[in-house]
């Protein structure tokens, strides 16, 4: 029997989720005004250094980023993974010494199921599959957005290229 959530661990997960959802909506495009802004102030070179970095860095998405264990453990991700609720389902034994790509459908818009079981650690795949990374592909778009791809890169998100 399924034990009944408190009314904390609901609004928990519904800040969670409102959170992530706001995080996708505004997050880039927000960090792409501020940079540009910050532009026209006296933290010019701030901005000036940063797109330098951007464009010496451009490639980094398509290897999977740079990965941050502390981001991928926030505890976050396990209230989303509960509001859904998402949950891993391992079939198989896989083979950490080989490379896998994995489909994921109905996908939708924001990918929560996929997001929670192949960006965090969210649904354990860590645990589920030791010894295998797992990078969640996305648009190519998106890191085109400034400090917003370093934050889907601190996942292990890649960027997403046309055969």
């Amino acid at each position: 029997m399924e034990q009944e959530k408190t009314t904390w661990k609901e609004f928990i997960e519904n800040i969670s989720v409102l959170q992530w959802v706001l995080t996708f909506l505004i997050m880039g495009i927000s960090c792409t005004i501020l940079m540009l802004y910050l532009i026209f102030t006296s933290l010019w070179l701030l901005s000036v250094l940063y797109f330098i970095w951007m464009v010496i860095d451009w490639d980094t998405p398509e290897r999977g980023g740079r990965r941050s264990d502390w981001i991928r453990n926030w505890s976050v991700w396990k209230h989303i993974r509960d509001y859904y609720p998402v949950t891993l389902v391992k079939t198989a034994e896989l083979s950490p010494s080989k490379n896998f790509v994995l489909g994921y459908h109905p996908h939708g818009i924001m990918c929560a199921g996929a997001f929670s079981c192949f960006s965090t650690e969210g649904a354990g795949f860590s645990a589920a599959f030791p010894g295998i990374q797992s990078h969640l592909a996305t648009l190519a778009g998106l890191f085109r957005l400034p400090l917003y791809r370093d934050y889907l890169m601190s996942s292990g998100t890649a960027r997403l290229l046309s055969a």
